[in-house]
Parts: C-alpha cells; sequence; structure tokens
C-alpha cells in the first residue's frame, strides 16, 4: 500500500481537561501517514485519483482548532476519521503531540491507527461543544434565519408526482430556495424493489430542529407513507441532511445525516446546491464527499456503498417530467421538429400555416421520429413581419389543441415565442415546454443566450452579408432572436481563449469587455443569473434546459466556437439544446471553402446546408447535447442513431434488442 505523508501541521485548540486548559488554545503538532493505493493516479497522471493533500491538511487543521476534546486520543480518532471518512483512506497513521504538556519531555504525544472499516462499524467521534443531548428544542439558530437541506426520495406510485406533493406541503412551514436536479437511482441496500426518484432542496424555515422532524414525520404520514422494513419501499422519505452548520445527535435524530458520506443518491443532488458547503463534523465539502464515492461522483454507472451486502453497481441518472410522462436525459438525443404555422418562415414558410396542414405535419413528424414537436407562430428573420399578440395566439392555440385531439396528450409540445401572453395560452391549450420566465405554470423552460455583441451590431450595419435571404430560425428563448447571418471575413472578434478559458472561475483581463470574450465563456457567466432568476421565480432546476443560441446575434466564428467547446457549457450541469438547422453560419462554413469565391452560400432549402445541419448535429451529440432542434427529421434522425450508438452505450445495448 501506497504512503502519504504529512508531517508536523502545527495547530493551535482546546486540549485538556483542567480548566484552564478549557479557555486557552495550545500548541498541538499532528503528523499522519495515510496508507492509499495510488497506482491508479501513477497511471492516469488524474489528480482526481489521488488525494489532495492541500484539501487533506486544512480539513485537519478546521476540525482540530473547532474542536474542544479533553483527550489526545479523541482529537487523534477525530483526525483519523476526517482522513477515512472524508477522504476514503483505507488505514492512516496519527500522531498528536503536545509540546510543554511534561515538563521533564520534549513532548508527550499519542499515535493511534485506524481504518476505514473501524469508521463504517463504530459510531463517529462526537463533538461536545456543539452536541445537543437532552432540551431537544435547544439551539443556537436565530428565528427565520435557519438553512436546512433536505434530502427526498420516493419509489412507489407516481414517484416524480410524490416528491412535488412533498413540495406543496413543506411549503407551509419552509420556504424552498432551491432544488437539485431530479435523478432516478437503483436501490440500495435492499435491491428487491422498484428504483427511487431523488433530489435535495435548500430551504429556509422558523421551525427548531425537533419541530421540524415533526412536522416532516407528519407530511410522510399524510402521504400514506407505512414503515415496513429499513431501507425498504417508500411512499416518501425526507431526511434532514443540515441544519445550519449544527451538530446534533439524540435518540431520533442525528444531523449531520450519519450514512450521507456514502450516498450517491444524497451526495449528488446535494452537490448541486450545496457543492462548497462544509461538513460539520468531517470538515470536507459536499463535492469532496461526491468525490470520495467509487466512480468520483460522475452520474451513470455506480458501485454499491461501503455497507451495502450487494456488490451490483447502482444506476443514478438525471431524469425530467414533461406533461404525463418522465424522460431520462441519458437514454438518447432527444430529437424536437420544427412545425412553424407562419406564411413567412425561413425554410418552410406558408407550408403548414393553415390547420389541416399543421396537423399533417405535426403526424409526420412523430412518424418519422421527432421526440418534441415546437410551435411558432412568429418568423424571426431580419426585416420579418411583426404581428401582434392577438395574432400569434390564433395561429398557435388552435394548432395546439388540434394536435392534442388528434395525437394525444402524451407527445411533448413546445411553445417557440417571445412574449409571455402568447406562451401562458399555449400552456392552456396543452404545451409543456415554453420560455416563460415567470415560471407560472412550473413547466420545464429553455433558456436561450442570444446577447448581440458591439463587433457583431457593427459588423451588421457596415458589411455586406455573403446571404441576406429570409434565413432565420425562430428558437426558444426569453430573449429577441436575431439572424446569424455572418460574415465569413469578419475576424474582430477575439477567439483566442480556447485555451485560456477553461477553467471559468479564473480571472481574465478581458472579463470587462464582453465583445472580446470567448462566447462560450459569456454563455457561461450569462447561464448563472438568468438560472438563479428562474429558481427564485419558483421553476425547479430540473426544468431548465438551455440553448447556446447557435447563429443568433453571433458571429461566424463565435457559431464555430459554440460547437468546438460545446462540452463545457454541459459543465453546467443542465441538459443542452442546440438548434443549428439551416443556419447562415453554415452556408458561410460552405461558401469559404469554396474555389470560386464568387459563388453564393448555398440556400437555406439547399441540399448542402441539410448536410452541414448533421455534421453540426453529430458534434452537438459527441460534447453531449441532449435535444437537437432540426426541420429535417428522417435524415438527423438516422444520424442520432449512429451517434448515439457510439456515445450512449445502453442506448447501443436497445438498439441490438
Amino acid at each position: 500500500m501506497d504512503k502519504i505523508i504529512i508531517k508536523d501541521l502545527l495547530i493551535q485548540a482546546v486540549i485538556g481537561v483542567n480548566p484552564g486548559e478549557r479557555i486557552i488554545k495550545q500548541n498541538i503538532i499532528i503528523s499522519v501517514t495515510a496508507y492509499k493505493d495510488l497506482s491508479k493516479c501513477g497511471s492516469s497522471d488524474n489528480v482526481i485519483d489521488t488525494v489532495s493533500y492541500s484539501s487533506l491538511s486544512k480539513s485537519i487543521c478546521s476540525y482540530s482548532e473547532s474542536s474542544h476534546h479533553y483527550t489526545l486520543e479523541a482529537l487523534a480518532t477525530g483526525v483519523a476519521k476526517i482522513c477515512c471518512l472524508g477522504f476514503g483512506i483505507e488505514r492512516v497513521k496519527v500522531l498528536v503531540q503536545k509540546p510543554g504538556a511534561i515538563k521533564l519531555a520534549k513532548w508527550p504525544g499519542v499515535q493511534i491507527e485506524r481504518t476505514l472499516d473501524y469508521f463504517k462499524s463504530n459510531s463517529f467521534v462526537e463533538i461536545p461543544s456543539k452536541l445537543i443531548n437532552n432540551n431537544k428544542n435547544s439551539n443556537n439558530s436565530n428565528a427565520g434565519n435557519n438553512i436546512v437541506y433536505l434530502a427526498f426520495g420516493s419509489n412507489l406510485g407516481d414517484k416524480f408526482q410524490n416528491i412535488l406533493n412533498s413540495f406543496k406541503r413543506l411549503e407551509k412551514q419552509c420556504f424552498i430556495q432551491s432544488t437539485s436536479f431530479m435523478y432516478e437511482s437503483s436501490p440500495q441496500y435492499y435491491r428487491e424493489q422498484d428504483s427511487f426518484y431523488n433530489c435535495a432542496c435548500k430551504v429556509s424555515t422558523d421551525l427548531k430542529p425537533h419541530d421540524l422532524l415533526k412536522f416532516i414525520k407528519q407530511i410522510e404520514n399524510d402521504m400514506g407513507r407505512v414503515e415496513t422494513f429499513r431501507n425498504g419501499p417508500r411512499v416518501i422519505d425526507i431526511d434532514i441532511i443540515y441544519y445550519n452548520g449544527l451538530i446534533i445527535k439524540t435518540d431520533d435524530l442525528e444531523i449531520p445525516h450519519p450514512l450521507m458520506w456514502e450516498r450517491d443518491f444524497v451526495l449528488l443532488p446535494l452537490s448541486d446546491i450545496a457543492p462548497n458547503f462544509i461538513h460539520p463534523t468531517l470538515h470536507i465539502t459536499t463535492n469532496r464527499m461526491k468525490l470520495n464515492l467509487p466512480n468520483g461522483g460522475n452520474i451513470h454507472n455506480i458501485p454499491p456503498p461501503p455497507t451495502a451486502t450487494t456488490t451490483c453497481n447502482n444506476i443514478i441518472e438525471k431524469v425530467i417530467r414533461i406533461g404525463n410522462l418522465n424522460y431520462n436525459w441519458n437514454d438518447k438525443t432527444f430529437i424536437m421538429g420544427i412545425l412553424n404555422v407562419t406564411p413567412d418562415s425561413f425554410v418552410d414558410g406558408g407550408k403548414f400555416n393553415t390547420l389541416e396542414k399543421s396537423i399533417q405535419q405535426a403526424t409526420a413528424l412523430i412518424e418519422q421520429g421527432a421526440d418534441i414537436i415546437d410551435i411558432g407562430g412568429q418568423s424571426t428573420y431580419p426585416g420579418a413581419q411583426q404581428i401582434s399578440i392577438e395574432e400569434e395566439i390564433n395561429r398557435v392555440v388552435p394548432t395546439i389543441k388540434k394536435i392534442r385531439e388528434v395525437l394525444g396528450n402524451d407527445i411533448p409540445l413546445s411553445i417557440d415565442t417571445l412574449h409571455h401572453q402568447v406562451a401562458k395560452e399555449a400552456i392552456l391549450a396543452g404545451c409543456n415546454i415554453i420560455n416563460d420566465v415567470s415560471g407560472e405554470f412550473r413547466v420545464p423552460i429553455i433558456l436561450n443566450h442570444s446577447q448581440p455583441t458591439t463587433q457583431y451590431l457593427q459588423q451588421k450595419q457596415n458589411e455586406q452579408y455573403l446571404n441576406n435571404s429570409n434565413d432565420s430560425n425562430s428558437n426558444s428563448s426569453i430573449n429577441t432572436n436575431g439572424e446569424d447571418n455572418n460574415n465569413n471575413n469578419n475576424n474582430n472578434n477575439n477567439n483566442n481563449n480556447n485555451n485560456n478559458n477553461n477553467n471559468n472561475n479564473n480571472n481574465n483581463n478581458d472579463d470587462n469587455d464582453n465583445d472580446n470574450r470567448s462566447k462560450i465563456k459569456q454563455k457561461i457567466d450569462l447561464s448563472s443569473p438568468k438560472i438563479e432568476t428562474c429558481t427564485k421565480l419558483g421553476l425547479f432546476r430540473w426544468q431548465i434546459i438551455l440553448d447556446p443560441g447557435l447563429g443568433f446575434y453571433k458571429t461566424y466564428e463565435q457559431s464555430i466556437e459554440i460547437l468546438q467547446r460545446g462540452k463545457e457549457l454541459m459543465g453546467l450541469g443542465f441538459p443542452v439544446l442546440i438548434g443549428p438547422s439551416r443556419k447562415g453560419f453554415i452556408a458561410n462554413t460552405i461558401a469559404n471553402a469554396e474555389k470560386d469565391k464568387s459563388l453564393p452560400p448555398p440556400s437555406p432549402k439547399s441540399e448542402r446546408r441539410l448536410w452541414g445541419t448533421i455534421a453540426c448535429c453529430c458534434i452537438g451529440s459527441m460534447w453531449g447535447a441532449n435535444i437537437i432542434r432540426i426541420h429535417d427529421i428522417p435524415e438527423i434522425r438516422d444520424a442520432m442513431l449512429i451517434s448515439d450508438s457510439v456515445n450512449k452505450p445502453q442506448r447501443r445495448y436497445q438498439i441490438q434488442k
């Protein structure tokens, strides 16, 4: 077994039994020898496969300085617990020395050796200064300012709806500040039961810890939970993970939750909303605990927790509810078919602007393989006639109602509009996905980032575009959409940040100048406040879909950069939609490669734009795009079948079957 040695950490801590020692901090020297298999890191050269020496040292210091132990043995055991449970170290030796404690000795010390298995089978080391034992409602929290993190699970009945119903009941005494994504996880501990839906939420409440526990238990009882056996099936399960920074251990309540450190179905949702929250006894962040999971906390195939009695791997994946159906984002690349009921859209204007033709097209889209139908009633190409809100409603609402009448309620429908009034009427008529940021109906929302840059507007004003035809593609967004006709000779945009902006926490000298920054960097920076706005307005995290807005208010180079670096946008954790369908930047790419530069770019209806669209869709699928918004369903569907067979192994298995 390999060794990690941290020697002579000088720390000041309260330690000892004498009255004076309980007041004044004393110098303590701590040395740690950790035993862990580092062979994987030696081969991969990946820091995730080793232990962060800095993080480990900081956690030991933080724990020791905040503890108030009476004995060196207890302090040493607490440090060992940090190493084993906090950092997944299999075996550790801890030496704690107290200079000056004995006059005739250089200093006394205690050395212990503990294993990960020891801490799995023994209780946590308790910190008396923070422990609440007898008075159940005594705590140092301020009423109204108590921040609590809760974990939810359900595996009976309509699991998704059970969790939503528990939220409604919870809101009687708590304010929900944010939610995690929704996950589907295979059962752990006891395997002979249905899969679970899991999520976490951050709430504020006036309730004290035991009052909150009583309230939560009442919710579980009211929703029909029946106690069967430990880790068995349940309609709803709600656990208190954190309550402020308190450490509580009584007969009926233990905070932090004692087994959270080994549970992927707790840590993955919790890391969505509290990645940097520091565990009050382990003194490590949620993200650190997640990294300690057997596969580093990655979604999909996760080995079982240490205390489980099975060797089967766990499956945990993000899911979303659209209408009455639940969708797993990892199942496939979903196809959104475009249905424009307009007389003047750039590809299919006037083809489907009657009710009969629009229903025929909707039926054809589904038969060809579309998973979602996106309905638009307003063209967005430059110079398109802007119709009234009433006219837009009159175009889309009858179509939506007729689709529901003919095709039923299970086909997901999306409304493509800039107006919340249109979105509202579309939802009432039967749509499931909108771009309405009000969150009034709590349905999935597509956030489109189409903020014009100075050089784009200057280019639009001063330069002759290669293609000045009606080439636009409406997109589900909360901003005004613009055309993507881009001059392929425009080099004003600074695209030299590809190698410098991979870490979106880096400070860049160009950060105060949006026009000089990488477009992907702008997408990431713009996403956070928009997401925060949505969650404050009542949307759940799993209802948010990001769209980088290929082509809209972007130069040619910026659209290409988004395709190059889309994986960085995926790093935000949200599902991503891209809409490259027959866009102008595709035409410009093709035209730029022509030997005869006098030839015009391919027109929107040209087959050459179709092949370019297929290439863009395959690129997006490779870096993980979840939804492809397109006109040409049969061709793109076949391309995605091949792409998914490479990128999504479980999809390959489904196709083979």
